[in-house]
């Protein structure tokens, strides 16, 4: 794959720093658009979970999931459709 077909999404924090995040796979629960993000191409990056959310505009933007029920739901349903893969929380 050309590095130029390689999704990628930009998101900018509060601070004003421009960060790529590369999905990983997406599931819906409830509704709602889930997207698992890793920081890095390869394999040993840090991930993201990110839930679609409609703006006042109706436009859709991402945040990211980070109420613990919420997270270790999502959690749970990205590791079982991922099976090389595992997610574990950082303290």
């Amino acid at each position: 794959m050309d590095k130029d077909d390689v999704k990628k999404i930009q998101i900018t924090t509060d601070d004003g720093v421009t960060i790529d995040l590369y999905p990983v796979a997406e599931t819906k629960l409830n509704g709602v658009n889930y997207v698992l993000v890793a920081d890095s191409e390869a394999d040993d990056g840090n991930a993201f979970i990110l839930k679609e959310v409609e703006t006042v505009d109706n436009d859709i933007a991402y945040e990211l999931v980070d109420e613990e029920t919420e997270l270790n739901a999502i959690g749970d349903i990205f590791n079982e459709l991922l099976d090389d893969v595992d997610i574990v929380e950082e303290d």
